[in-house]
């Protein structure tokens, strides 16, 4: 069955490869992005009747708020919900000593702050579907158990937990509902963010990302889940 699905960040990396690979599946994709590309739309022009695109600032709630009202006139039900809109301002992993904190807030506000006002205004229709999927995208990053390596990244890596943890409040909140929450981790591929040297591609992590969002998921199943759908520790 053919699925509507929203995905954020769309104009680069994996939100573009994500909505490449649905498209091209015959699914119907509501395309948020902040700054439009000209591969984004490429695929606007080669999927004019299944790709509907949504200019939005997701820090920002009037903004996500307007965009709901432009999609309910659309679709009264959203399949698979992906929050994956993320900033990473430290690659060079600074020194505690020169953290920059408004940098970190700007980092919380994007990854953490802003899927949830995403899901406040598309849960509604994400109770409407039969499929009531939200996926997060989320990092090995977020993790606070022995896989944690780093040294620094603060804002990143504090902003990746504090999503696992919204993901997980939110399974509570709505499994009732039959919403599915996954909080997904796509492994490491070139990117602005990724870096070059990175082992695979954004459409390489996409279709394993793709791959593993489309499983036969249960309520109770594992909520943290790496690329191939397998538990990562908390």
């Amino acid at each position: 069955m053919k699925k509507t699905i929203l995905i954020t960040g769309t104009n680069r990396g994996l939100g573009l490869a994500l909505t490449k690979i649905f498209l091209e599946n015959g699914d119907t994709v509501l395309a948020l992005y902040r700054t439009h590309s000209d591969r984004l739309q490429e695929l606007k022009n080669n999927f004019k009747d299944n790709m509907f695109l949504f200019e939005v600032d997701v820090t920002k709630e009037i903004d996500i708020r307007d965009v709901f009202s432009q999609i309910r006139r659309i679709t009264s039900s959203i399949d698979i919900l992906v929050n994956n809109a993320a900033i990473h301002l430290e690659n060079h992993r600074p020194e505690l000593e020169k953290t920059d904190f408004e940098a970190i807030g700007e980092t919380f506000e994007v990854n953490s702050i802003s899927p949830l006002k995403i899901i406040k205004y598309g849960i509604p229709l994400v109770k409407n579907s039969h499929n009531k999927l939200i996926v997060n995208i989320s990092s090995e990053a977020g993790s606070i158990s022995n896989q944690t390596w780093r040294e620094s990244e603060y804002g990143y890596c504090m902003s990746k937990a504090a999503l696992n943890m919204m993901s997980k409040l939110l399974h509570n909140r709505f499994k009732k509902d039959g919403v599915k929450i996954l909080a997904v981790h796509p492994g490491w591929f070139s990117s602005d963010m990724g870096g070059p040297e990175a082992p695979i591609t954004p459409l390489q992590a996409a279709n394993n990302v793709a791959r593993t969002i489309l499983k036969e998921w249960k309520i109770d199943d594992q909520i943290f889940v790496d690329y191939d759908a397998k538990l990562m520790d908390w």
